[in-house]
């Protein structure tokens, strides 16, 4: 009897072992797609929806589409700004045309042409002249500096405002990717960038091509022979700014993106300060964020020289 259980569980045995098959004749290919879809078991239009969510397209952005949240009366308030801008910037020229009749004015004194009493009246008049040339510039700059800055604050405020909404809007699985203080991170960093691009930065460039502008045509008309010459510093000036700009712009992006990562760590370690303190991780936390740190300091510093080296250029 147990020579033929023993028999019986021996051929169940085999039985139940899988026929051996050749290696040649199985199938290496990999396995459907749709069998590793996470989203099979979903419909079609949910599947859709967290397709779209988690797979960001790559959005290009042009500099008017920062704009595109400011109100009716934000673009009133632009437009003042930037005429403002621009007749500050045309008003700074004149200043070197009043400067120099008034040094005529001395050598014609000094020369004995002028007498006491005609020089004082030119001596008055170039006076007047300037100090209604420092109040028009006043006013035209700070109504600019006022304007630009006003919107600039609204508009950064709006883009804060969306930029939130969009990521609360996100599907979980996004959040993955991003660390604990990167978004308030890129919440302030990053629109107080816009912020600078809107504001500030935009009357500074109106002024300052309306100065270029309006020196050149007076420079023309006083004596065009000495402008053709000084004109070669334009082609120099601009080739520096096109070479360097963009180098710039990449330090800039990673000097950005180092505050980041360390805001991230940051942030992970204060929300778990009980789970630091209770390991004594603290001195190696410390580090990892110093790391970005220095990596940030290393950015900011090539981002800093750079600019100054050519600012010095340009001024060479």
């Amino acid at each position: 009897m147990q020579e033929g259980g023993q028999q019986k569980s021996t051929r169940a045995s085999q039985e139940a072992k899988p026929a051996k098959v050749p290696l040649d004749t199985l199938d290496s290919t990999p396995p459907n797609a749709e069998i590793d879809d996470p989203f099979k078991h979903l419909p079609e239009h949910e599947k859709e929806i967290l397709k779209r969510q988690l797979d960001l397209p790559a959005v290009k952005v042009n500099y008017m589409t920062l704009y595109r949240y400011a109100t009716r009366n934000d673009k009133i308030i632009l437009v003042i700004a930037g005429l403002a801008a621009i007749i500050g910037g045309a008003l700074l020229p004149l200043m070197t045309v009043l400067f120099g009749g008034l040094a005529g004015t001395f050598q014609g004194f000094t020369l004995g042409n002028t007498s006491p009493r005609q020089f004082t009246s030119e001596l008055a008049r170039y006076s007047l002249y300037f100090v209604y040339l420092a109040i028009g510039e006043f006013v035209m700059v700070y109504i600019a500096t006022v304007g630009f800055l006003y919107a600039g604050e609204h508009i950064s405020s709006k883009i804060r405002e969306q930029f939130l909404v969009a990521i609360l809007r996100q599907n979980i699985a996004f959040f993955d990717e991003l660390g604990a203080g990167e978004i308030t991170t890129r919440i302030t960093a990053d629109t107080n960038l816009v912020q600078e691009g809107l504001s500030e930065k935009v009357g500074l460039t109106l002024t300052a091509i309306a100065t270029f502008v309006a020196a050149f045509v007076i420079s023309f008309i006083r004596y065009w022979k000495l402008t053709l010459i000084l004109s070669s510093t334009v082609v120099a000036i601009v080739v520096t700014l096109g070479a360097v700009g963009s180098f710039i712009g990449k330090l800039s992006k990673t000097y950005i993106a180092h505050f980041a990562e360390g805001g991230t760590v940051a942030e992970e370690v204060i929300s778990s300060i009980r789970n630091a303190t209770a390991f004594h991780t603290q001195e190696k936390l410390a580090r990892q964020y110093d790391t970005y740190l220095i990596k940030a300091e290393k950015a900011g510093f090539k981002l800093k020289s750079t600019t100054s080296s050519m600012i010095g250029f340009l001024f060479l």
